[in-house]
């Protein structure tokens, strides 16, 4: 965790002296028959014999109202602390930890150390996001992810059935890799699969423009080039065309670095069945760190492009060969050169042209025997043992 300077802990000392008081209790009610969810109850905090399951430091009475509701309704209680001495011990203790918005400047000043299962929770996606590197936390926004919260409370862990991961890219240039990333993700969600579709490169065309979705409203790189951790409820704040998420880049150049990349794809895969990753002009170096499953590489039926593509193609799970005008070499030929033989043909599609030129995602116009591809890779991602 990132220590604030001198300065900036004088700044939040009337934070980190704050109350002398024991903490307390909130979420859900408990009888002499158990915990009984639906109510909201304020107790006495665990004493220190008490191993807390979930803590929330904040002071914040509108967020520990609204986190005690979620808690109640999945019959949890949390222990709300605002002072140091409670702080550090339940930091160490607990097995998840809630850091209001409010209290994340006193949380970092008190130098509490890092742990795992910390989580940045507040009203504002802003204020949360901006705290997030700087306690090594992921982020949850409130209310928009209730639900969310209320998983995370109820297991005691973020952990899910992770997501098949993904990534698509050109061997050389102009082989249409993000219309075919862009493709398979939608051809998931088509065959009942949850999915979303990710422009890693930031400094790539926007992917959102490629589906059509330019207009919608949602974070892109910009506002997710700080994530760290696995951001809750992510997809909540993702443009969404036809059940399709995607995270492309803005309308404006930004710098991503390797663990907001990972970040936000570990975010995507909690929460989705399928994401495809749009690989672009990112070299290996730039993708370490980024959790993916398998490589698609795509390349060119013709000889230059093909011995262009044979080193890195190597070391693609899978190679999809991709035809039409000047791309003609046999599919014999092609394996002699590669030595080995390509999943799947990639056709020449003259609708995805026009798709793109009215403002379509590709799978609105695209032919058959296009869309048959993209269900191909599909089912081969998602048959992977």
């Amino acid at each position: 965790m990132k220590k604030l300077s001198t300065a900036s802990r004088n700044a939040v000392a009337a934070l980190s002296t704050g109350s002398n008081s024991p903490g307390r209790s909130i979420g859900a009610a408990t009888t002499t028959s158990g915990v009984r969810a639906g109510k909201t109850q304020v107790t006495s905090a665990p004493q220190n014999n008490e191993t807390p399951g979930v803590t929330l430091i904040s002071s914040d009475e509108r967020l520990a109202e609204i986190i005690g509701s979620v808690a109640a309704s999945v019959g949890v209680v949390v222990s709300v602390v605002s002072d140091r001495s409670s702080a550090e011990r339940e930091w160490s203790d607990a097995q998840l930890v809630l850091v209001g918005q409010d209290s994340a400047a006193a949380a970092i000043a008190w130098g509490l150390g890092a742990r795992d299962q910390v989580y940045v929770v507040g009203h504002s996606p802003q204020e949360v996001v901006r705290w997030s590197p700087l306690l090594g936390a992921s982020v949850i926004v409130v209310p928009q992810a209730n639900a969310t919260l209320a998983e995370l409370l109820r297991d005691g862990t973020s952990q899910t059935t992770r997501a098949r991961v993904v990534l698509i890219g050109g061997a050389t240039g102009g082989l249409g890799a993000s219309t075919l990333a862009a493709g398979v993700a939608g051809a998931a969600v088509q065959m009942g699969w949850s999915s979303a579709v990710v422009e890693l490169d930031p400094g790539g065309g926007g992917l959102d423009v490629l589906l059509g979705a330019e207009r919608l409203e949602g974070w892109r790189w910009p506002e997710l080039a700080s994530a760290r951790g696995v951001v809750s409820g992510l997809t909540d704040h993702l443009p969404v065309m036809d059940s399709v998420l995607c995270v492309s880049a803005g309308r404006h150049p930004c710098q991503v670095g390797a663990r907001a990349r990972s970040s936000v794809v570990e975010s995507l895969a909690a929460e989705t069945d399928l994401v495809v990753l749009d690989r672009g002009q990112l070299g290996d170096d730039e993708l370490v760190g980024v959790p993916i499953d398998c490589r698609y590489d795509i390349v060119s039926a013709e000889l230059r492009g093909l011995l262009a593509a044979r080193a890195r193609s190597a070391e693609a799970d899978e190679v999809l060969l991709r035809r039409g005008p000047g791309r003609r070499m046999s599919s014999h030929d092609v394996a002699a050169v590669l030595d080995r033989d390509p999943l799947l043909t990639v056709r020449q599609d003259e609708r995805l042209a026009r798709a793109a030129e009215q403002g379509e995602a590709p799978w609105v116009l695209a032919s058959r025997v296009w869309q048959a591809t993209c269900r191909g890779v599909v089912k081969k991602v998602m048959s992977r043992g």
